[in-house]
């Protein structure tokens, strides 16, 4: 039973039974004549795309599998319906190369990504062959569209005017880029923004808002960050854990119990990034991002000289994004000039325990070149002095001594 074109779930009964050819008779309820009609019959019964119907879908599929012993229910979700005996089966994305990958042609083809893309790409073009040229092209498209089937065939299709090189050059602009010309598929398949805009549309407001707030994360984030930056206005911090939970359950976050971390699809990401920047929100939501990390690096600078020496530097691995995109903010913040020096002062001693030293190199001299020479103030002289210490490091001793 195909869900998606219900519009109405009091409608749900009435697709079910006639797929099954039940009809309604005088005096008796569609649902009653379902559950007579399964009473006594072995049946799969196979309903897709729920999410949309979801109640509707929960309480009819509980009715008939109390009616009968032979019935087995198959269900396609976003989220689960939450009733007993109810095995969940998780549908992930397909695996896809991952950034320290550089596959050869032949290993990149066991990608399951990287399959279907080509097979698709040979409908487009039956020429086309994966070979050493166009693998890192290839390799880059399906890890950059974290291996979501639909938005792959999208990306291919686009081998009819581009090269994959150049679909490769302009996947950061995904939402554009990713388009169907096929007249018969359903308007949720058309974009890769219908498709998550039909995700999106079926959240209630506090999980939206929930949403583009966890966007200013990069590579993922702890439920205490999130209670520290995306709480506010209309979300209290003690209700972040469920609006959180039902993003989980819904496959927009996902959830990392072994190390305790959440993340989004990078996809998924940058289309609530949109809706955040739109919201009016993104700038102090940004500002908690950024004072959440610079207490971090600031604790986790004494904590480096100290005996968890081991389990900062693996804490500071994990949430190393997260430092950079707040670092970015505070060089285009209005204010946060000093703050900006106040991370790269507190972050030095990683990069050197990290050998990141062109990294850190990097971040300190942008933040020195963004700050005013004006104030010969003590934040701006630490930064100096970091910058000095790194450069030399690196054996650049003029550009050290300038610093110094």
């Amino acid at each position: 039973v195909e869900l998606a074109p219900i519009g109405d779930a009091r409608l749900v009964p009435q697709a079910v039974a006639t797929v099954l050819g039940v009809r309604e008779e005088p005096g008796r309820s569609i649902q009653d004549a379902l559950l007579q009609h399964v009473r006594d019959r072995s049946l799969l019964l196979v309903l897709d795309n729920c999410e949309h119907v979801i109640d509707a879908c929960a309480t009819l599929v509980h009715q008939l599998l109390q009616a009968s012993a032979g019935l087995s229910i198959l269900a396609s979700s976003r989220e689960r319906f939450n009733i007993a005996w109810e095995p969940v089966l998780p549908v992930p994305p397909l695996a896809a190369p991952t950034p320290d990958d550089r596959p050869s042609a032949d290993a990149a083809a066991a990608s399951e990504a990287v399959r279907l893309f080509v097979e698709r790409a040979r409908g487009t073009q039956p020429a086309f062959a994966l070979n050493d040229r166009n693998t890192p092209a290839v390799v880059e498209i399906c890890r950059r569209l974290d291996g979501i089937p639909l938005a792959l065939e999208l990306a291919a299709a686009r081998l009819r005017a581009l090269p994959v090189e150049e679909i490769a050059a302009r996947v950061n602009d995904r939402f554009r880029l990713l388009a169907s010309c096929d007249r018969t598929a359903l308007p949720r398949q058309k974009t890769l923004r219908a498709l998550i805009d039909w995700s999106h549309d079926l959240l209630p407001e506090p999980e939206r808002a929930l949403l583009r707030r966890l966007a200013v994360f990069a590579g993922g984030f702890t439920l205490d960050a999130a209670e520290a930056v995306a709480a506010g206005d209309a979300i209290a911090a003690g209700d972040v854990l469920e609006l959180l939970t039902g993003l989980v359950d819904k496959s927009l976050v996902t959830l990392d119990g072994d190390a305790q971390r959440y993340a989004m699809l990078e996809t998924v990401r940058q289309y609530a990034l949109e809706k955040l920047d739109a919201s009016g929100e993104g700038d102090s939501v940004r500002e908690r991002h950024l004072d959440f990390h610079l207490a971090l690096v600031e604790q986790a600078a004494a904590g480096l000289a100290g005996p968890l020496h081991a389990q900062w530097l693996e804490r500071l691995d994990r949430v190393r994004e997260n430092i950079l995109a707040a670092h970015a903010w505070s060089l285009r913040a209005p204010d946060a000039c000093e703050r900006s020096y106040r991370l790269v002062y507190a972050i030095r001693h990683y990069w050197f325990l990290r050998g990141l030293l062109e990294l850190g190199h990097r971040v300190t001299v942008d933040t020195i070149a963004n700050g005013s020479a004006a104030g010969a103030d003590i934040p701006r002289s630490r930064a100096l002095w970091v910058g000095g210490q790194l450069a030399a490091w690196m054996a650049h001793y003029r550009e050290a001594r300038a610093y110094l």
